[in-house]
């Protein structure tokens, strides 16, 4: 019952923050993960993972046949000074490629040391943003806890978005089009 009214307010997913869980490295807690998953499937909702998605080299395998949608924050939370050549990261590829999956482009102060613009994120989101377009949405990650460099203004971080997707229509996709397919709200396109 508790589910179908948080589902008429407009809950449309669940997060799990998977960062400051106690497992075995690598493995996804997947009984409860896919107990949780079961329960929400019928009303269309995702599970969003907080995660850094380069500590699990076989993500797409885990995830191969997850009840639902999986979207993941802040392009996929790896740190920039990993690399974007890590297994996890193209596990991620292969799980939004594959449509089962989406990622954020939020949050790129997490990834990074570096100030505003973030320059160093830049590579992280081309390659997302060249890749699976169609899979991607956006979020200022206000109010930016958890932040290691200054407070960005949110004006700003649309403006760095801006910057990694340049085309109005690729934009307009990202920012209505496909929130409104993975939110279950009426495109205004």
């Amino acid at each position: 019952g508790e589910l179908e009214r948080l589902h008429r307010l407009g809950v449309r997913g669940v997060r799990c923050n998977i960062v400051d869980l106690k497992f075995n490295k690598g493995m996804l807690p997947l009984d409860q993960l896919k107990a949780l998953a079961t329960r929400i499937k019928r009303f269309g909702w995702h599970v969003e993972f907080l995660m850094h998605v380069n500590e699990f080299p076989d993500l797409d395998r885990q995830l191969a046949n997850f009840p639902v949608d999986v979207v993941f924050g802040h392009l996929g939370y790896v740190p920039t000074r990993e690399g974007l050549e890590t297994a996890g990261f193209t596990a991620m590829l292969n799980l939004l490629k594959d449509g089962k999956a989406w990622v954020k482009l939020t949050a790129p102060y997490r990834l990074t040391l570096s100030e505003m613009p973030y320059a160093d994120v830049d590579a992280t989101a081309q390659i997302l943003v060249d890749r699976v377009p169609e899979r991607l949405l956006w979020g200022s990650d206000w109010p930016h806890t958890f932040i290691k460099t200054a407070m960005p203004n949110d004006g700003d971080l649309l403006d760095v978005f801006a910057r990694w997707v340049p085309d109005a229509m690729l934009r307009e996709r990202i920012l209505v089009s496909n929130p409104a397919r993975l939110y279950d709200f009426p495109s205004t396109t």
